[in-house]
């Protein structure tokens, strides 16, 4: 199938990694990048056109997706976080032939401040509306399209051990994602109880200055969805932040040299899994994450993953395993194990997807019509 695919593509993105899955998958495949037009821009550009839901930077975002299936008469149209695809974008890509689907990563409906008119009016649009966030169910059926579950997965070709023999990337216990106050208050007990730990990701660069700025602030504050924090530094966890996100192999050979993986969700978001779910298991390390019902479904508390509900636990666990090699090295094993034998990665993940969407494309108009009508009216699950 000729599948043109709208996303942040970039190195180390997770949507690039599907793309690619796709590929591997035997369909051809071409990319639009839709958030460089973004970043070219200023703060205040972006934040402007982003708040008014229009302007320069979305007018190349849509005339760059019609130049490109002009160019390449796709028969998918494969968006992911297309928060800015206009309606009259969608309609003009429909009626050129081309089926549209849509997948984000991320919440969309329960999260007010990543909503945008555009999108809202967009997203019924869509042929097949593929999503991850199982709290989000109902928001989509109300939609009344053909939808699809998949949960979130790893890159097989990325996600996989690599030992290093730089000391920059070994630790007892790794952590890789953004800053949040939960996140700052748990790890500052874990790097009390064990003495290395690391961190890499954004926004935990002011434990190391503790300089306030407005925009330092500003940011925080959307991070913290309501919960008290305070800019000032700190000794301990400035000195275990290792700097910002980190992507492609560096992202593997710090995953594979934290001996244990903290796999936090978010309290901002009511996430029951995220892609760390996944990769770190799949890059060896012993995954301790947060106890869910979900996680306890795809890895086996104990054997595959560890999972903590508090403070206490969480510490508790990371100190143990970190004293204990051969217990942790035996469950890293199984949990990547699970990775594969679980069909985990985006790969397996998609294959059953697009059968379905394949037998949707493939129809005639009339049995597509019936098609899309009956899947509208049950939920598909894959994964």
């Amino acid at each position: 199938m000729k599948i043109l695919f709208l996303g942040p593509i970039g190195e180390g993105q997770t949507s690039r990694m599907r793309m690619r899955a796709l590929q591997r998958l035997g369909h051809e495949v071409v990319g639009v990048e839709t958030v460089a037009p973004w970043l070219r821009a200023s703060w205040l550009t972006r934040q402007t056109q982003r708040r008014l839901s229009r302007g320069s930077i979305i007018d190349e975002i849509n005339r760059a997706v019609l130049d490109a299936a002009a160019a390449f008469r796709p028969e998918l149209i494969w968006g992911e976080k297309q928060e800015y695809l206009r309606p009259k974008t969608l309609e003009t890509l429909g009626a050129a032939g081309a089926r549209r689907l849509h997948f984000t990563p991320d919440p969309y409906f329960v999260l007010d401040w990543r909503r945008t008119p555009v999108m809202d009016q967009a997203i019924g649009l869509y042929d097949v509306l593929v999503y991850c966030k199982a709290y989000e169910r109902a928001a989509y059926e109300a939609l009344g399209k053909p939808l699809i579950y998949m949960p979130l997965g790893y890159c097989d070709e990325t996600h996989r051990p690599l030992p290093s023999g730089d000391p920059r990337w070994a630790c007892a216990v790794g952590f890789l994602g953004g800053w949040e106050p939960r996140r700052e208050t748990l790890l500052r007990a874990v790097g009390a109880a064990v003495d290395d730990l690391k961190i890499w990701g954004g926004y935990w660069d002011f434990l190391q200055d503790g300089r306030w700025t407005l925009r330092r602030q500003i940011i925080l504050s959307r991070l913290a969805g309501g919960d008290a924090f305070r800019i000032a530094a700190d000794a301990r966890l400035g000195r275990a932040w290792q700097g910002g996100e980190v992507y492609g192999d560096d992202y593997a050979r710090a995953l594979s040299a934290a001996r244990i993986g903290v796999g936090f969700l978010r309290k901002t978001w009511p996430d029951q899994h995220t892609t760390r779910t996944f990769e770190i298991p799949a890059c060896g390390s012993l995954l301790l994450a947060d106890r869910t019902e979900e996680h306890q479904s795809f890895f086996q508390e104990g054997r595959e993953a560890e999972f903590f509900d508090s403070e206490t636990e969480l510490v508790d666990k990371a100190r143990f395993y970190a004293a204990n090699e051969a217990a942790r090295a035996r469950i890293a094993a199984a949990g990547r194990a699970r990775c594969e034998s679980g069909g985990y990665s985006y790969v397996e993940r998609l294959r059953p997807v697009m059968s379905f969407v394949e037998s949707v494309v493939s129809a005639t108009p009339r049995k597509r019509a019936a098609s899309a009508g009956a899947a509208a009216n049950r939920l598909t699950s894959v994964g």
